[in-house]
């Protein structure tokens, strides 16, 4: 099913953000070429698939890569050719998702995929992305969107913002135990499951609760995971779906009884006013995989420049964050091609594959994709934590490596190779 991404009504002001008010708007935006002109060149299809409907919505991601392609087609396109964005909703069902991506890959013959977020897309499509020599640079979450060759993702993933918030509350809350809670689908166990093996790695006793997603009964839920006595829970769901679940939580005075944790869907611009901060405050703690919604960063106050001017009902988060960046990753790529013509699906494998790592305030480390070689991409593995304090979101803790034992394995000498995360990087010498 095809979305108009242009006509999406989205419930929340343009430019809201997490109590600073309006964003000053910039006069000049930093899009591509930069040339104030409008591109009208033979144009360049790139698509996306993910996950609008079903069992969650991340569609903010691939909203905001599209406009920041609407900007830098305002401003040149690419060496004069306009990006035209093909997105389709896999409903969360594994078959359409196939279907989607022949139909994007396939039938209307797109350069790359960007912006990508799906519960299942990953896991339906990696073998036939590298058959078709595309890539696909989006958000993901089961194992498949970390452990291809030709996906990799901006967002750090459900599996390592869960495991930092986990070890934010093994380090600094004193956790000992925690419960990990999630809904039940394809690919759900390699997250869980991660945070089983972190919870071995350091005397953590983890257990975990499979939800229902087709009809969650969020009161049972929050009876069910109090009723473990855990020190702790980490809850992987939407940002909607938690304060639901933390709704049914506090009429129990489940703050009292345990410490209550978010992976970064939580850290949205609309969470806060969907619970009762005050009950909450300073006893939720939330993993953000990006930056600071307000920070004065200049890739930052331009990703809020571009939402406000070309997608102002965009739901400002840490996926409209990382969508942004996935297009601007495509679009620096391209522009290396010099030549126009030369602009196609190999090409732009080939430049995206070569590009130098992305510096950005948004991040932690700089994102890169590792060289043709690379088999398994994992660009972002560090990331920051939030308390709600005050009605609002407020860091607690900067850039900290996520405690995953499997990078060490490959990532880390990756990123020795390319010489690249040095300070972080030292934090995994315990784990090899």
């Amino acid at each position: 099913m095809k979305r108009i991404v242009s006509a999406l009504a989205l419930t929340l002001a343009a430019g809201w953000l997490l109590g600073s008010g309006v964003p000053a708007f910039a006069a000049k935006l930093d899009c591509g070429m930069n040339t104030g002109k409008p591109a009208a060149g033979e144009s360049i299809p790139i698509g996306a698939v993910t996950s609008a409907s079903g069992i969650g919505s991340f569609e903010e991601a691939d909203l905001a890569a599209k406009a920041y392609f609407d900007c830098v087609n305002a401003n040149g396109g690419i060496h004069g050719r306009p990006i035209v964005y093909h997105d389709e909703d896999d409903q969360s069902k594994l078959d359409v998702a196939a279907q989607a991506a022949k139909k994007l890959v396939g039938d209307i013959g797109v350069y790359t995929l960007i912006g990508s977020t799906s519960f299942i897309e990953c896991i339906a499509n990696a073998d036939y992305y590298i058959k078709q020599n595309v890539l696909e640079i989006g958000l993901g979450i089961p194992p498949q969107c970390y452990q291809s060759k030709n996906i990799a993702e901006i967002n750090a993933g459900p599996r390592a913002s869960a495991l930092g918030a986990n070890d934010y509350a093994r380090r600094k809350l004193g956790a000992k135990s925690m419960v990990c809670l999630i809904f039940k689908f394809p690919g759900s166990d390699y997250t869980c499951g991660g945070v089983e093996a972190w919870g071995k790695k350091y005397g953590v006793k983890v257990d975990s609760i499979y939800a229902d997603p087709t009809s969650p009964d969020f009161n049972s839920l929050a009876l069910q995971v109090l009723a473990t006595g855990d020190d702790g829970v980490q809850a992987l769901f939407v940002d909607d779906q938690a304060a639901q679940l933390l709704n049914a939580a506090e009429q129990q005075d489940g703050a009292a009884k345990m410490k209550w944790t978010g992976p970064t869907s939580y850290y949205t611009a609309r969470f806060p006013g969907a619970i009762d901060t005050k009950y909450w405050n300073d006893r939720l703690w939330v993993n953000t995989e990006l930056g600071p919604l307000d920070a004065k960063g200049k890739d930052n106050q331009n990703w809020n420049d571009v939402m406000d001017a070309y997608g102002p009902k965009v739901l400002k988060d840490s996926f409209s964050q990382a969508g942004y960046i996935a297009a601007r990753i495509a679009v620096n790529a391209m522009l290396t091609i010099k030549n126009p013509k030369d602009i196609n699906r190999n090409a732009v494998t080939a430049a995206i594959q070569n590009m130098k790592p992305y510096y950005s305030d948004i991040l932690c480390g700089p994102w890169y994709w590792g060289g043709k070689a690379a088999t398994e991409h994992q660009g972002n593995h560090i990331t920051r934590t939030v308390v709600i304090h005050d009605g609002k979101f407020k860091f607690v803790e900067g850039c900290f490596p996520v405690a995953d034992p499997s990078y060490a394995k490959s990532i880390v000498p990756l990123e020795a190779k390319l010489g690249i995360n040095k300070k972080f990087d030292q934090e995994y010498d315990n784990l090899r």
